[in-house]
């Protein structure tokens, strides 16, 4: 069988000394490059010494935001929400360009990455709410296809493997008014030149209860949150998968932080949101690469070689601080690792 890809969600706790808001900010206004492009290379590149086989570009912005900003902004647009597409622009893969330049100097290979954005339909319940217009709907995956076709052409030196569609709401919000042939409609849109470039189209999807509509489009991986949700597996029917030619990234270690906190508290009689120490914990005695090696093993035993990648469930951004998460990227990379030593092992 063919190894599992390790990639990221792409976002983590911003570095120290900076927030958020200092991020978009900085995005923003470009008074501060230097600074902003040297945190943003050096968070790449421990993507990459950890062990991520294809890493996403370190996100400390809003995922919608990021991009409903640009849309929003008329001079970006040739009329209300229609982006013109020199303008569909994510300035953090300019930066890590050059980390992936040197990537190629010393090792003599490409680097493959993974470039997140986010989804039409969250984008649309953002910027329009529950009410149903269609054309909005369609312009706002119209927009995203925009985005990865520059996002192509901004690729000098590294190639893109995979485009992942943020889509949390989708069997998750209520709100959501269109039918699924809306949908279906959006999606292959927004999937559209991503596809016809050779590159894996991703849906992130919090929960599989809509995982047979995406398998109506031309995306042909569907990610979903399986580690603190083990029940998730049971959802997926491999033989529909298999007809569909669809496959799976799976979440096989928790980014629940607040519920992985909350344990550590209970099992020690701790608080360790101020008893940091007991941080470590979740790395060293929950979130262990034996744990992630384990999880995958029993997710392979129902989906086989239908699972393509696998992943932290969901982005870090909320993690108490970079080391933390880092350390959870990397006993991720060692248990995925161990995962397909031991299967080629099997052959």
């Amino acid at each position: 069988m063919q190894d599992v890809t390790f990639i990221d969600g792409g976002s983590l706790p911003v570095p120290e000394g900076v927030t958020r808001d200092w991020f978009k900010a900085a995005a923003e206004s470009r008074a501060e490059d230097e600074k902003l492009f040297s945190l943003v290379r050096e968070a790449f590149q421990r993507k990459i010494d950890v062990g991520i086989h294809v890493p996403t570009y370190p996100q400390y912005r809003d995922m919608i935001g990021q991009f409903l900003d640009i849309i929003k902004d008329e001079k970006n647009c040739y009329e209300p929400y229609v982006l013109k597409e020199e303008n569909a622009k994510i300035l953090e893969l300019e930066i890590i360009d050059e980390v992936a330049k040197r990537y190629k100097e010393e090792t003599g290979e490409t680097l493959e990455v993974r470039v997140c954005v986010a989804g039409p339909t969250d984008l649309y319940l953002q910027a329009f709410g529950t009410s149903m217009f269609r054309d909005a709907y369609h312009y706002m995956a119209m927009n995203i296809d925009r985005f990865v076709r520059k996002a192509f052409e901004t690729a000098k030196n590294f190639k893109i493997r995979t485009i992942a569609l943020d889509e949390p709401s989708l069997g998750m919000n209520d709100r959501i008014q269109f039918f699924d042939p809306d949908i279906v409609s959006a999606l292959t849109l927004a999937s559209t030149y991503a596809r016809q470039q050779g590159a894996d189209v991703e849906i992130h999807l919090h929960s599989p209860l809509k995982y047979k509509v995406v398998c109506e489009t031309p995306i042909n991986v569907i990610g979903v949150e399986y580690a603190a949700t083990p029940s998730y597996l049971d959802l997926f029917d491999r033989e529909y998968l298999e007809t569909s030619g669809t496959y799976v990234r799976l979440g096989v270690s928790r980014t629940d932080i607040g519920n992985l906190i909350g344990a550590i508290n209970e099992k020690y009689e701790v608080n360790a949101w101020k008893e940091k120490e007991y941080m470590q914990k979740i790395v060293t005695e929950m979130e262990t690469p034996e744990v992630i090696k384990k999880r995958l093993e029993t997710a392979f035993a129902v989906l086989g070689d239908r699972i393509r990648y696998a992943s932290p469930d969901c982005g870090l951004a909320f993690w108490p601080d970079q080391e933390l998460a880092f350390k959870l990227l990397e006993n991720t990379a060692k248990g995925i690792d161990a995962f397909n030593a031991e299967n080629r092992g099997t052959e």
